[in-house]
């Protein structure tokens, strides 16, 4: 199991191929590429700025071990929706270029959830939306990871629901434990009913106190992590640890970045030796 982060803050204070450095630093092994930031989900770089980008990484001993889309993923207004399915889909390919494996689209989430029969249009609306990334991903080649995030997604048992309606092998699960916090699902017990549609997916590992995503690090806030660690070991997961945990950071003054992401990284390996313990004493 990978250590990785997303690249928020660290990209932002350091810059682009800076950050590889920083990474490789303080113990990263990888990274969540986000191409949700706005030059990467366009044509504004070409493929060989990409690939100078992976092989830099890989100089550093850093792996691109997923992506994230630009969301949300759909609007009220039908042009907006169109635009952004093909900035998503430039997303996709922008992240194949780096060699990433999978990467996050969220599911759409533009009508109120409140209204009378709006959940059941959503749920319909994202069938389609993630049939038509499928042709796309395949000549891609890369994975689409559906996260828990937003209403329509954020019950396990919804997310199972759509994940095998889909019933396609370019989709896999993103399980973001602070996501599951915030609408009120235990963490643990919703690795478990993923099992296998999680086995090879990927992670955003942060905390919050179940009343705002605070996108904060582990052990600061409510989740229980021995238990989210010995869940995803029951499962056998294989994928990475990885942090979308930036708000930790957020609270620090820019001085202490480094230290900070020393920090993350520190209690990221801590993690991953309490999912080696659970795999090993199953």
């Amino acid at each position: 199991m990978l250590l990785s982060s997303n690249m928020i803050k660290i990209h932002d204070t350091f810059g682009m191929k800076e950050s590889f450095d920083v990474y490789a630093q303080v113990g990263m092994q990888g990274m969540d590429f986000n191409t949700d930031v706005a030059e990467y989900y366009t044509d504004e770089h070409d493929k060989q700025f990409y690939y100078d980008l992976r092989d830099y990484a890989r100089s550093k001993g850093i792996t691109i071990c997923q992506a994230h889309a630009p969301f949300p993923s759909s609007y009220v207004e039908e042009d907006k929706t169109e635009k952004r399915f093909y900035e998503i889909v430039q997303g996709m390919k922008n992240a194949s270029y780096l060699g990433a494996p999978m990467i996050v689209v969220h599911a759409c989430s533009h009508l109120d959830y409140s209204v009378e029969g709006n959940a059941e249009k959503l749920y319909r609306f994202n069938l389609d939306f993630y049939r038509r990334l499928i042709p796309y991903a395949r000549e891609i080649g890369i994975k689409i990871a559906i996260e828990n995030a937003g209403r329509v997604t954020a019950d396990p048992e919804i997310l199972c629901k759509l994940y095998d309606e889909l019933n396609d092998p370019v989709f896999t699960i993103c399980f973001d434990v602070g996501h599951c916090l915030l609408y009120g699902y235990d963490p643990s017990e919703s690795i478990k009913m993923l099992g296998d549609r999680l086995v090879n997916g990927c992670t955003h590992i942060h905390d919050n106190f179940g009343d705002a995503d605070s996108h904060t690090l582990p052990y600061y806030g409510a989740v229980n992590w021995d238990e989210v660690m010995k869940a995803l070991a029951d499962i056998d997961y294989k994928g990475d640890l990885n942090y979308e945990a930036s708000g930790f950071l957020k609270r620090l003054p820019k001085e202490l970045y480094l230290d900070g992401f020393a920090y993350m990284a520190k209690v990221g390996h801590y993690l991953i030796g309490r999912f080696e313990y659970y795999k090993n004493n199953k």
